[in-house]
């Protein structure tokens, strides 16, 4: 459901566009002023693209592109008021932090004294970034690279935030960090943002809406816990599963999976989907004997099992025995 500030409302209708022989194909969707889209899909699949083409650096074939009800396709992307976070984080080499970050007050004719002085102000709201103002962007630590990179939008008189991977230069730890922290960033400058992620784990943590996108089309558009829970086919699911998707043939016969468990579906072949994450140990479900595990936490550890010849994969606490049984709690049946 929309927002009822539709300010800046952003709105596609039918989007085409093309960078070589790869095609962006006819992208519609809706979101309201303030609200968050998380856009996954693999590499390849025109994520970057559909930030570019909204962000007018690529042209558009056809469609159009409207933000608060105002058409921005025509217009150049300096006139579209933008902001655009990219991968490589797009720092100035020769500019010391200070500059990095107030690079957009500096560009619309402030003087350089005016600019330390906000840009030193903007930073103390960036965990950590205090202590390398004076340092540049070889000398920065990646998670300071991408305070500022992210930052500098703060400074930015933008009335759409596109992120192109705000996360993916960082390691584990940071990278966690990070992603509390773009979260309420995102919040606190309420904007309304578009971010392109591989991981189905930012891509849920931090947007009101998710949008699936593969070879260059839009295969699940919604919000974003309706999406995760509701697939439309085994792909979207997939992408969705940070820990792999488990997939096996299923006969449903007389309203029955596996002779265990009733379903609410007609009687016939299936693939049936599950996550690992999402199981229950329950002795009336299917047996499964663990043959591999690995540690995940300190709690619980992911199994490779055995299933009738089918291999499983689990999670589980790390206490679980060799041979347990199991029912998923939110399998997906789809059709052969």
């Amino acid at each position: 459901m929309l927002k009822t500030s539709n300010k800046y409302a952003l709105k596609l209708e039918n989007v085409c566009s093309h960078v070589g022989e790869f095609e962006l194909k006819n992208i519609s969707f809706e979101i309201g002023g303030g609200d968050v889209l998380s856009v996954l899909g693999p590499s390849g699949s025109g994520k970057t693209v559909l930030l570019r083409t909204i962000a007018g650096l690529m042209k558009l074939d056809s469609g159009k592109i409207l933000l608060g009800g105002e058409r921005i396709d025509d217009y150049s992307p300096k006139d579209r008021r933008v902001g655009f976070v990219f991968q490589n984080y797009a720092l100035f080499p020769h500019l010391d932090s200070k500059l990095n970050l107030g690079f957009p007050l500096y560009i619309r004719g402030k003087k350089k004294k005016e600019v330390y002085v906000e840009a030193t102000k903007a930073a103390q709201e960036l965990d950590g970034l205090p202590n390398y103002l004076e340092f540049k962007p070889s000398e920065l630590p990646e998670g300071m690279k991408q305070l500022i990179a992210v930052g500098r939008e703060k400074l930015n008189e933008c009335n759409l935030l596109l992120l192109d991977e705000p996360l993916s230069q960082l390691d584990r730890k940071l990278h966690v960090e990070m992603r509390t922290f773009l979260k309420r960033f995102i919040s606190d400058l309420d904007k309304t943002t578009v971010a392109v992620f591989s991981d189905p784990e930012d891509a849920v943590a931090l947007s009101d809406y998710i949008m699936i996108l593969d070879n260059g089309e839009m295969l699940q558009f919604g919000e974003t816990f309706e999406v995760y829970n509701n697939p439309i086919n085994i792909k979207v699911m997939e992408l969705l599963a940070r820990l792999g998707l488990n997939v096996i043939n299923a006969e449903i016969i007389n309203g029955k999976a596996f002779n265990t468990f009733p379903v609410n579906l007609p009687d016939g072949l299936y693939k049936f989907c599950f996550r690992p994450e999402e199981i229950e140990l329950s002795h009336k479900g299917l047996e499964v004997i663990s043959y591999q595990s690995y540690i995940y936490d300190s709690s619980r550890k992911l199994v490779d099992c055995d299933f009738n010849g089918e291999t499983l994969k689990l999670l589980v606490h790390k206490s679980t025995p060799h041979k347990f049984k199991f029912i998923p709690t939110n399998p997906k049946f789809f059709n052969i």
